[in-house]
């Protein structure tokens, strides 16, 4: 829903440059492709082609790096998940029915998400954030993604949620907030016990460290 939220309370909305010059792309693309190979209109068209796409991705260099120093403004260390961004634009499994047939396995959708994502490079963003975190002298702690949306940043009580699911409703201790929002403050959370000496870098082992830090106040 959004390219960032932050602890505080931002939520960056996500620019979509390719998004928003995929129509004049795909004209460019579709007179192409009527021209002969490597005539002179057609190079000229490869070219107008070419210049359009450096453009899209000097105007997502020039955001993110915009972003990258307005992040590190007021703070000295940064805890980002440590997503594994070839993972989430992986093709769906195919699935097969009981005669051999191929059924529907979500693929379509996935094909949009995917566009999305490769249009937001987030791995590109991270590689900005650290270069200027390296350039101001600050850090980057990355923690284990597995788990920061299902669990409640409060509690640590799990809270199961599917996709389309986007807002956090713990019934343990009655947090209600923006499903993001919620994994923004979970992820600072165990950022800052990791940076305390506390043998703790993922939601499992913060869970781990909260039941046993009931047990032992139990009599």
């Amino acid at each position: 829903m959004h390219y960032a939220v932050t602890s505080d309370g931002e939520f960056l909305e996500v620019p979509k440059f390719f998004r928003l010059s995929e129509h004049r792309l795909s004209k460019l693309q579709m007179r192409l492709a009527k021209k002969q190979k490597h005539s002179l209109p057609w190079k000229i068209l490869k070219g107008k082609i070419s210049k359009l796409h450096q453009l899209i991705a000097r105007q997502r260099l020039d955001w993110q790096f915009k972003l990258a120093y307005h992040l590190f403004s007021d703070v000295s260390v940064i805890f980002i998940e440590d997503l594994q961004i070839a993972n989430l634009v992986r093709r769906c499994k195919a699935k097969l029915g009981h005669n051999g047939q191929f059924l529907p396995n979500g693929q379509s959708a996935k094909s949009g998400l995917n566009k999305s994502l490769q249009d937001a490079a987030f791995g590109q963003f991270i590689q900005v954030l650290e270069y200027v975190g390296w350039k101001l002298g600050k850090r980057i702690i990355k923690v284990d993604p597995k788990g920061t949306s299902q669990h409640c940043w409060e509690c640590l009580n799990r809270v199961s949620k599917s996709l389309s699911e986007r807002w956090h409703s713990c019934p343990r201790c009655g947090q209600e907030l923006d499903r993001d929002y919620n994994s923004a403050l979970l992820i600072q959370k165990i950022g800052l016990l990791s940076t305390q000496g506390e043998d703790i870098t993922s939601v499992k082992t913060a869970v781990r460290a909260f039941l046993a830090e009931e047990s032992r106040a139990l009599p």
